[in-house]
């Protein structure tokens, strides 16, 4: 008969690095971020396949989250439990934690963490374990060390010790207080003006600086792939039949519109990863979500739902299933968000190849501001109804780079680029094609030419903003010819073009993860009212670019 035990705490306390070092599984979910954990994941105790070890969503003080009930029904149903607190917060965490959760009679382990901010003296220690009368292990869940993995085994494998505390008897628990943080980036976060300033910057910084980088190794890449492989795959494949030729070198080409998308896609998808996954590990990502949350209010949000917001810079999939963790007043406004202003990592790949093609890079820093601002007023103007809750919990501490993490995490994100994305691709390369050579894509474009003719845009850009429904990426049909289509187009149109294809629908992807989690009914809405502000939205830049261009 199998043991189960659960990992029960409040957000940002180790609960998955606690789990990567019992079960020995690298998932990548370790982050330093609250909320990294939305789903309950399960392993074996590396030491006693007999022991399975279940790690919960972190929980957070009279909060109606979906990842907060996920681990009370968790927890409720299970006998032996590990609470994972943070040592300068033990008194606190431990008292929540029994007002939450049903202790009395359970097997209880007390784990404290980040013993690096606060590691008390051992009268202290021993003090507080006659107290609680459970094991408690202090340690840094991060970098434990063979003789805490050691106490936590005995602890685990040793002779029931059950819980029979209550709040009046915790509240003789000493006040466990860390120094107060010298860090000037922490001070600077805090305050009331400067902080939402610098959280900006560093949001800017976050997305920017990846962005421009991709820019010119791609610009430089592209030059060269003309040359090496362009170029002398055409002249070889000229001898082949024309429908053939259709498929793999034509417009639509999967090999060479397929070649040139990658080029400008995959840069991005890297450095926007990697540099999302480094203010996760570090606990950046939280302090500028905290920083910017007086902002946020102002549109129905709380810096608590940037999170997925900001995750969906990377992947929206992932970022509707970190939705969980909003409280039930704001998560179908984070959603929103996540789907209308949220460019996935595809989404971004895209557009600066896009703005790339056409000789004009410096386009995709007004297309994202624009992106947000109207993601924003979409938000506030169809979720006007649905008021933030104001939960406050702990910010996680900043840290070093846990690098093990970091690589994982991107990895992770790189196979799915390969492996997901670039198939897709592909196939709706070969798809436009053969719609190409057989004339339908007329007939596709004549579907939606008196949207296109109303926004003065060409029939040619149909395509594009089709394929876009599927796929964020299948936008990267307009690179068709080596990117003339788009060079002979004005800059406002360009820009109009890129926005439009963006913004009329979520890819299927991430309206199918909508479904999941919260409904048919509430994905065709997402759907309906974000189409309506595409529209409406595209129409009046349309008249203000066009009015500033001629």
């Amino acid at each position: 008969m199998k043991t189960v035990i659960s990992l029960a705490g409040l957000e940002s306390v180790g609960k998955s690095a606690l789990f990567r070092h019992l079960t020995g599984h690298q998932t990548g979910i370790e982050t330093n971020v609250k909320g990294s954990t939305v789903v309950l994941s399960r392993g074996e105790w590396q030491r006693d396949s007999s022991v399975k070890v279940v790690d919960t969503p972190g929980m957070r003080s009279k909060d109606d989250s979906l990842t907060t009930q996920m681990a009370l029904d968790e927890t409720k149903s299970l006998e032996e439990i590990i609470l994972v607190v943070k040592a300068p917060h033990l008194k606190n965490e431990l008292l929540l934690l029994e007002d939450q959760l049903d202790l009395r009679g359970k097997k209880v382990i007390v784990v404290a963490t980040h013993k690096d901010r606060y590691d008390p003296c051992d009268e202290e220690k021993l003090f507080i374990k006659e107290l609680l009368n459970v094991p408690v292990i202090w340690c840094n869940t991060r970098s434990m060390n063979q003789a805490e993995q050691e106490d936590l085994g005995e602890a685990i494998r040793g002779p029931s010790s059950r819980w029979e505390l209550n709040r009046h008897i915790l509240s003789f628990l000493p006040d466990l207080n860390e120094e107060r943080s010298t860090k000037w980036l922490e001070q600077i976060l805090f305050k009331n003006i400067a902080g939402p300033l610098l959280a900006l910057f560093l949001v800017i910084c976050m997305f920017g600086v990846p962005v421009f980088i991709s820019y010119s190794f791609s610009n430089y890449l592209q030059s060269v792939s003309e040359k090496l492989f362009v170029e002398p795959l055409n002249q070889n494949l000229m001898n082949l039949p024309e429908f053939i030729q259709e498929l793999l070198i034509g417009n639509y080409g999967a090999l060479t519109l397929g070649l040139y998308s990658f080029i400008w896609a995959f840069p991005v998808v890297f450095l926007v990863g990697f540099s999302v996954a480094i203010t996760e590990e570090t606990g950046l990502q939280e302090h500028i979500t905290h920083a910017l949350n007086p902002w946020l209010m102002k549109i129905g949000l709380t810096g608590r739902d940037l999170i997925p917001v900001i995750t969906g810079f990377g992947c929206n999939v992932i970022a509707v299933m970190q939705s969980r963790s909003c409280s039930s007043c704001t998560r179908s406004n984070c959603i929103s968000m996540i789907s209308f202003g949220s460019a996935c990592s595809y989404q971004i790949g895209a557009s600066l190849s896009l703005f790339g093609s056409a000789g004009q890079p410096l386009l995709f820093l007004p297309y994202i501001f624009v992106l947000f601002i109207v993601g924003a007023i979409h938000t506030r103007v169809w979720e006007k109804s649905s008021l933030p809750l104001n939960t406050v919990s702990s910010l996680p501490y900043l840290q070093p780079v846990t690098w093990r993490g970091t690589v994982f995490r991107l990895k992770g994100i790189l196979k799915q680029f390969i492996a997901q994305a670039m198939p897709i691709f592909i196939t709706i390369c070969l798809t436009a094609s053969v719609l190409n050579y057989l004339e339908i894509m007329k007939g596709l474009a004549y579907l939606i030419s008196p949207l296109l003719t109303l926004l003065s845009l060409p029939a040619d850009v149909a395509p594009g903003v089709i394929f876009s429904i599927f796929r964020k990426d299948g936008m990267m049909v307009l690179n068709e010819g080596e990117g003339s289509l788009l060079q002979n187009l004005e800059i406002w149109q360009l820009f109009i073009t890129v926005y439009l294809a963006s913004t009329l629908s979520s890819c299927l992807v991430t309206l199918f993860s909508i479904y999941k989690e919260m409904g048919g009914t509430h994905a065709f809405k997402v759907l309906g009212k974000q189409m309506i502000t595409s529209i409406i939205s595209t129409f009046l830049l349309t008249m203000i670019l066009t009015a500033f261009f001629k």
